[in-house]
């Protein structure tokens, strides 16, 4: 039997060998090849990330829907510091009013107020027409200010001497001009520049905004502004603030204010009331926004701290003479001595000659007379009367050159009468 078991042994040793030595040998490469089985490690990662692939789009059965949404997080990013810049931007500076140092002081300043610095386009527009001064008569007034010793100051200047006493120059008086309407930079900005003058424009910034030709653009509102001249509020839009809800407030005043100080960067802090309305409302608003004064559109030049939210003005209308306008500001004027006219009368010349033969002087010139008595109709004027006496002199009705223009009622305006 051990021999058996030797022989299974030596067939199975020898089965063994020939195995081997069927199996080729092992060359340098093929040592390297479990680095290729290693080069398939990333197959099987890729396995997990396309299994991760399927898993998201599992997830998500529509893959574009995830860019949309994607797509749509950005802008509202992007918008949100979009509309917070210009905010940082549109108030420069937040001022309050300087606090009262407690005296009681009375100033003396009248604030004129103007509209439209251009000639009236009809005289039957009662309306237009009173609120149009002609720029030769607004030159003439600021001339007149400036021979007597006038000048301009802005409502900042006249709150500070109320408040705390800043002096003011002699005879100072403030020109404020409401609506701001386009002839406003074309005729009253280069007069004022001309006479070294400034003044103060009540805007409204709607129009600006609409781009209307009839009113300021934002970029005359800006020139005007580097060049000194000061830019306040009269609104948005020329509306009755009189029982408005806050947000109707805010919208007008507070928008109002912002566009002006984001396209001149100064501080508006007072307004024109727009036609002279306002309530109490309207004036606590005012006050909790920083607002310093406000003006109105009642007769007066007296002014006080107290009443800084609702100091009166002097209305300069188109019809006012340059007399009237320098007695509203007790200007005195030299009267001008009137050129004496010559008499006319119908006494005939003597035909009897002086001692010398020469015809007497007449107390009238005789050269005036042909070209009155030629001015009349001849039916009405005959040449001698029935009893032969010379012409006698005609009555005033028989001049045509002062005949009564007739009269025409003038067109009703839409525009309140006291629009301003």
């Amino acid at each position: 039997m051990r021999w058996y078991f030797g022989l299974v042994g030596l067939l199975l040793l020898a089965s063994g060998l020939t195995a081997c030595a069927a199996q080729p040998l092992v060359s340098a490469e093929q040592v390297v090849s479990p680095t290729s089985t290693a080069t398939l490690l990333p197959t099987v990662t890729d396995t997990p990330t396309v299994v991760t692939a399927t898993s998201t789009s599992t997830r998500t059965p529509s893959p574009t829907s995830t860019p949309a949404r994607t797509a749509t997080v950005p802008p509202t990013a992007t918008e949100q510091p979009a509309l917070l810049e210009p905010t940082a931007v549109l108030t420069p500076i937040p001022i309050a009013p300087p606090a009262s140092d407690g005296a009681a002081r009375t100033a003396d300043v009248p604030i004129l107020m103007y509209h439209y610095i251009s000639t009236a386009p009809s005289v039957n527009d009662r309306i237009r027409y009173g609120l149009s001064v002609t720029p030769e008569m607004f030159e003439a007034q600021l001339k007149l200010l400036q021979d007597n010793g006038f000048t301009t100051i802005t409502l900042r200047d006249l709150y500070d001497y109320l408040a705390v006493g800043t002096p003011l120059p002699d005879n100072p008086i403030i020109l404020t001009f409401d609506d701001g309407y386009v002839d406003n930079y074309t005729n009253a900005f280069p007069i004022l520049q001309k006479y070294g003058m400034i003044g103060t424009f009540f805007v409204l910034t709607g129009p600006a905004d609409d781009g209307d030709p009839a009113y300021l653009s934002w970029d005359m509102i800006q020139e005007m502004s580097s060049a000194g001249m000061d830019m306040q509020l009269h609104s948005r839009a020329h509306l009755d603030m009189r029982n408005r809800p806050y947000d109707w407030l805010v919208f007008q005043i507070i928008g109002g204010r912002q566009s002006i100080e984001g396209h001149t960067g100064k501080p508006v802090i007072f307004i024109a009331y727009p036609s002279g309305k306002y309530d109490a409302n309207v004036q606590r608003f005012l006050r909790e926004t920083n607002f310093w004064a406000a003006v109105t559109t009642a007769f007066g030049s007296r002014h006080v701290l107290q009443d800084a939210l609702n100091w009166d003005r002097v209305r300069i209308s188109g019809q006012m003479r340059l007399q009237d306008f320098a007695k509203l500001l007790n200007i005195q004027i030299a009267p001008r001595r009137a050129t004496p006219r010559p008499t006319v009368t119908a006494t005939a010349t003597s035909s009897k000659s002086g001692p010398t033969g020469s015809q007497p002087p007449s107390a009238t010139p005789t050269h005036l007379s042909p070209p009155i008595v030629a001015t009349f109709p001849p039916s009405a004027t005959p040449s001698r009367t029935p009893n032969g006496s010379p012409l006698a002199t005609p009555t005033v009705m028989q001049s045509p050159l002062i005949t009564p223009m007739p009269y025409h009622k003038p067109t009703k305006s839409t525009i309140p009468f006291d629009y301003c």
